[in-house]
């Protein structure tokens, strides 16, 4: 049984540990309940934190490994050189004619035009027979006879007719259309791929309330157009471009798309959906991954004019090679500020426009897709609850560090995963949310980890506290319990020094020593000030009558005894603590102000301020207590007493600070008083035989 026994855990040891502690567990369950609450949140609304995804999904593009622009797109730019050359725009029709044929002379393998010709040309005829005032001298193209350029839209139309044309328009979704006159548009074929359940689910893709087009004898010329539209998310930044609109019926292709369906010679997509949800156009064996509404997101190369430009004007001047344009993809438009074609991106605050066309058509040409994919929402959903239950166990039965250090590895961990998938395979998933979640998890449970901790600190401290009081009496006790009749002489002491204490600090003279601090600690000390008494042997401590010179001469040993006591103790603490205070006091209370106290002599203010208040309170409760060898004495006379031995036996100060409060003193003795016959003394104040000696 002994040996069994010494095996057995001892409670409070530190080497015992108490798995699922109660605190412990709330953490847990806080934790757990704070992840519901996340992943119900993202549930509900997962574009809470979107703001902050697009930030990251742009810091991520800007530092995106390889993203070299393609060759194949060229553009040729109506800049501010070709203003300056040819006048402000519009430039009148054979003028833009010229430059449609001098283009189609280079043989681009296709020419996407960024711009819209909805209105007849209408100019002064003063206009149509001087081309001098452009700045351009006559040019062979388009030196025409007077009476052929009377319909300049026709010269125009001619010259769209000879190259491989691709015509642009915008479709509007904010106003009815009311066109008198039909637009020609270019639809494409459209099939789609999806579980034959829901074959007449809707495709998803945005439907126009009308378009502006270009007019029908130019549209007539071609065969393809394809829309401009732009699609900016809430902060006003553009990363997606819609491939598809439909309007009346058909499906049309932006002028990027429209573009490379033009290269490849076909006008046939194919749309896969996953349930109902568009997920991929397909094309020649290309798949563009898309999203619900056919939007492309533009995987931009980088700053504006990051593709090959030239200008309007050199092509007009004939100072452009053919080698420049033959074969490529080109795109006419412009960057012109005052033509307001200017748009902001990831990479660029002012992007022009033609050239984001330019980069969808690179993005499509190389097949060089970025995708949010149709899972991510799961996944990001996964990751809140993965990510929260894990790190409420390690904040909850980990050290404070652990769940520091477990938070950083969740987010860190989140944000390279986010990197290296978007990096390798070109699929961003927004890390917002799951990081946000860790992170404010985290938080939560280190302060009420904290919080919890701190209680149980205080809980602790204060069960300290009472331990350490409880202790002090029952050390005071080992003096007074060889006379049952004193028991309540502790907390009497304890008490009057308080009292006193507090009355002393709105003096001047001594408001510096006295503070809260301060008075506690003489709260504690004064139950200890006749410890030493343990070491008085009982025929003296007990004596009945008044004692010898030899016999006192011993008595006054206590006072000796308890100093070394507690300087013992204050010695292995190794510190100052409320223990110093209680070693001067049970030194110097048996001192007396005009000298002739013991055990030092000391006089006056040399006595320690501790030791005159204990003065005091010990003499008035020796007086109106019961002792072996005497009565106690009515209250008025122990006042009477301390009030004659002013400025011998007392601080004078001390002496009128009692005064002030000696009916205080009276209450605390009656509260704590050791017998009837106490008590008695204390209501009445009729004297009693002498009850001086201590």
């Amino acid at each position: 049984m002994q040996m069994e026994s010494s095996r057995r855990p001892i409670q409070g040891s530190r080497y015992f540990v108490t798995p699922g502690r109660p605190g412990n567990r709330r953490i847990l369950v806080w934790g757990l309940l704070i992840t519901l609450v996340s992943a119900a949140l993202f549930t509900l609304h997962p574009t809470l934190l979107q703001p902050l995804d697009f930030k990251i999904y742009d810091l991520l593009l800007r530092h995106f490994p390889d993203n070299s622009v393609g060759t194949r797109p060229v553009i040729v730019d109506i800049d501010e050189k070709s203003l300056r050359r040819y006048g402000q725009w519009p430039w009148p029709r054979y003028l833009v004619a010229g430059l449609f044929d001098k283009i189609t002379a280079m043989a681009p393998a296709v020419i996407g035009l960024d711009i819209i010709f909805a209105e007849p040309e209408r100019p002064p005829a003063s206009r149509l027979l001087k081309g001098s005032e452009y700045g351009a001298p006559p040019d062979p193209a388009v030196d025409r006879p007077a009476g052929a350029l009377c319909d300049n839209d026709r010269i125009l139309a001619e010259a769209l007719a000879r190259g491989p044309f691709v015509l642009g328009n915008k479709f509007h979704f904010d106003r009815p259309d009311k066109e008198s006159v039909p637009c020609v548009l270019h639809p494409i074929k459209v099939s789609l791929v999806q579980p034959a359940a829901a074959q007449k689910a809707n495709t998803g893709i945005p439907e126009s309330t009308g378009v502006l087009c270009n007019l029908a004898v130019f549209s007539q010329k071609v065969g393809s157009s394809g829309f401009f539209n732009f699609s900016p998310d809430p902060d006003g930044m553009l990363r997606r471009l819609p491939l598809l609109i439909q309007h009346n019926g058909n499906v049309y292709a932006s002028l990027a798309l429209a573009t490379v369906l033009k290269l490849e010679n076909t006008d046939t997509l194919f749309l896969k959906k996953t349930g109902s949800t568009l997920e991929s156009l397909n094309y020649q064996g290309v798949s563009v991954p898309v999203d619900r509404h056919g939007q492309l997101l533009i995987k931009f190369r980088g700053p504006g004019r990051g593709y090959d430009y030239i200008s309007a004007a050199d092509i007009l001047d004939g100072r452009v090679s053919s080698e420049r344009l033959q074969g490529r993809i080109t795109f006419v438009g412009t960057s012109a500020d005052g033509l307001k074609d200017l748009r902001t991106t990831p990479f660029d605050p002012i992007f022009p426009g033609v050239e984001i066309h330019a980069t969808v058509a690179d993005n499509l040409l190389t097949g060089d897709f970025i995708a949010v994919p149709g899972w991510a929402n799961a996944l990001t959903l996964l990751l809140v609850v993965f990510l929260g239950v894990l790190l409420s166990l390690f904040v909850a039965f980990g050290a404070a560090a652990s769940g520091f250090i477990g938070m950083l590895i969740f987010t860190a961990g989140t944000w390279v995963a986010t990197q290296q998938v978007f990096f390798r395979m070109g699929l961003f998933a927004g890390p917002a949310f799951p990081m946000a979640s860790v992170v404010c998890t985290y938080i939560f449970l280190t302060v009420l980890k904290y919080r919890l901790e701190e209680k149980r600190i205080l809980s602790g401290m204060q069960e300290l506290l009472l331990t350490q009081d409880i202790t002090i009496e029952s050390l005071a006790s080992l003096a007074e319990y060889r006379d049952p009749e004193t028991g309540g002489h502790i907390k009497r002491t304890r008490r009057y020094v308080k009292l006193l204490a507090e009355h002393l600090k709105q003096h001047d003279k001594y408001k510096h020593f006295f503070n809260d601090e301060t008075i506690d600690l003489l709260y504690k000390s004064a139950p200890l000030h006749d410890i030493g008494k343990v070491g008085i042997r009982d025929h003296i401590l007990l004596k009945p009558s008044r004692l010898s010179g030899k016999e006192f001469e011993v008595m006054k040993t206590h006072t000796i005894i308890g100093r070394d006591v507690i300087e013992s103790a204050v010695y292995k603490l190794g510190k100052k603590s409320f223990l110093t205070l209680a070693a001067e006091m049970a030194y110097s209370h048996q001192e007396k102000w005009d000298g002739t106290g013991y055990p030092q002599g000391l006089k006056g203010e040399a006595i320690p301020i501790s030791g005159r208040l204990m003065a005091i309170a010990d003499v008035y409760d020796a007086l109106i207590s019961k002792r072996v060898y005497k009565r106690p004495a009515p209250h008025t006379m122990a006042v009477n007493i301390i009030k004659k031995n002013r400025g011998t036996h007392f601080d004078p100060d001390m002496v009128d600070a009692f005064l002030d409060i000696h009916e205080k003193f009276r209450d605390i003795a009656r509260k704590f008083a050791d017998s009837p016959e106490e008590f008695r003394g204390l209501t009445q104040d009729t004297p009693t035989e002498d009850s001086t000696q201590e």
